[in-house]
């Protein structure tokens, strides 16, 4: 009890620590690309999108995964559609991965000291690629969390035998919250049955639940999508996170459209603009040579090895040799599979820091624990020090408020104004990814960010010049801001044009 009472009280600071930066941390496509669905959701304009790669006549259930769109609505619908009230979600979640990995470790018989606790939350909250996932408005970290939760569950299961209701639906949301995160129990699953040969009639038992569960999750999000007529470009968009799966697909799709008498181009063409030419032995290689994954392996590698005689004869032997074999070999996997981008490294820092308090909290040395302290005191540092230090955002947030003239009207933006203009507006257009092609006749206004100054400001500046190549329109600047940059340009029709 004392060690859940400091996590959360440690884990609510560094809560309040996060909310200082975030406030100071420009919005970037990945966020808003996620957050325009549900935005517009709360606004009352139903599950529209206009910040969304090639998403034709606005459709929603373009996007994946449904399940974060879902509960940011929710989100917002409760706590506002500020900056600050968007990006907090992710620190709660952030918050109930922790409470999910004490719970395993209880659930294994290793009860965390108060310092392994205090290690837990630097390690979660300090290291540089959580920092990172948790103070944007990813959906990741949900996936993660579902995760957590899903372990947990098994090892209840296993343990009492009960009904594994609870497991089947846990396992049904993973696909709607996470692709990526199917992976990673399909290899969890697999390692487990490779090592823990005692264990394999209940680890085949759990198999089967977490497949159908799966499989339910699958099917319903497939009849739901089916419904509004947007099967295809959601099982498009669902690919696009896997490399493998978009090669496969380049081929599959243009069959399945006409099988259904769908036109699927709009689908190839980001396929298309998303596949990676980076050699996979390049994508593996970032992640082994990356310091906090080296960090972590390296610690857990030293806490193994210098106890192994007394670990032989523990019953969580084999458990942390299955951990240790993941962590391992999550990255190959991963980019075999797919892709494995830094915002997906939690499928390894996560179990990495699982095997750490395991191992810390078997070993009768108190070396591995002053070693483990070290390592999490400067993984910490390292990632508050690279934690995302855009400072410009209190001059944009400014700037904004002077921009009155933009309320109600159609405006062609850049990310970086999202969250601001968004209180002003509804019909506000992001084509850093959005198809030029779906805006509407009449734009109002332009806002114009330095060119190459975020992502997607080219194209707003090709845009720009489109419409001042045109023989019926003219731009007018109305508003500039030399701090940050953006310029505003009112578009005016020619009379007699």
């Amino acid at each position: 009890m004392k060690q859940s009472w400091l996590y959360g009280c440690l884990s609510l600071m560094m809560m309040g620590l996060a909310m200082l930066h975030l406030k100071h941390l420009t919005p970037w496509v990945d966020e808003v690309m996620f957050l325009d669905t549900p935005m517009h959701y709360v606004k009352g304009m139903g599950w529209t999108t206009f910040a969304w790669y090639s998403a034709a006549r606005q459709e929603p259930f373009l996007l994946y995964p449904p399940l974060y769109s879902m509960l940011m609505a929710l989100w917002m619908k409760v706590f506002g559609t500020t900056l600050m009230a968007c990006r907090s979600l992710n620190l709660v979640i952030t918050l109930s991965i922790g409470w999910g990995l004490l719970r395993i470790c209880r659930q294994l018989g290793t009860r965390p000291s108060l310092p392994l606790t205090v290690v837990l939350v630097m390690l979660l909250w300090g290291t540089d690629d959580m920092v990172y996932m948790y103070s944007n408005g990813r959906p990741d970290l949900l996936g993660a969390a579902i995760l957590t939760f899903l372990m947990s569950e098994a090892i209840r299961y296993a343990k009492n035998g009960r009904s594994g209701w609870t497991l089947l639906l846990i396992s049904a949301l993973l696909l709607a919250a996470a692709i990526q995160a199917v992976v990673c129990l399909l290899l969890m699953l697999l390692l487990a049955y490779l090592l823990l040969k005692d264990h394999r009639d209940t680890l085949r038992r759990i198999a089967l639940l977490s497949v159908y569960g799966t499989l339910l999750g699958l099917s319903l999000v497939c009849l739901f999508m089916a419904s509004h007529g947007h099967l295809t470009s959601f099982l498009a968009n669902a690919v696009s996170y896997s490399n493998t799966l978009m090669t496969l697909s380049m081929v599959v799709l243009p069959v399945l459209g006409d099988f259904t008498g769908t036109d699927t181009t709009l689908y190839l063409e980001k396929i298309a603009h998303c596949t990676t030419e980076v050699p996979l032995y390049t994508r593996i290689l970032t992640v082994y040579t990356h310091p906090a994954y080296v960090a972590l392996l390296a610690t857990a590698l030293f806490i193994f090895l210098s106890e192994r005689n007394s670990l032989k004869t523990n019953p969580l032997y084999g458990t942390t040799r299955c951990l240790f074999a993941f962590v391992c070999s999550m990255p190959v996997l991963m980019n075999v599979a797919g892709r494995f981008p830094s915002y997906y490294y939690w499928m390894v820092y996560l179990p990495a820091i699982l095997l750490i308090l395991l191992l810390l909290g078997l070993s009768t040395s108190r070396r591995p624990l002053c070693l483990t302290a070290l390592m999490s005191l400067l993984l910490a540092v390292q990632g508050f020090a690279r934690a995302p230090q855009q400072s410009d955002y209190p001059a944009i947030e400014a700037f904004m408020g002077r921009c009155s003239m933009l309320k109600g009207k159609n405006v062609v933006a850049p990310f970086s104004v999202f969250y601001e203009l968004e209180q002003l507006n509804s019909h506000a257009y992001y084509i850093g990814v959005y198809p030029p092609r779906y805006l509407p006749d009449a734009i109002d206004y332009v806002i114009l960010p330095q060119k190459d100054s975020e992502y997607g400001a080219s194209r707003l500046h090709d845009y720009y010049d489109s419409l001042n190549a045109a023989d019926s329109l003219q731009t007018v600047m109305v508003a500039e801001s030399e701090a940050t940059g953006l310029k505003v340009f009112k578009v005016v029709r020619i009379p007699g044009s």
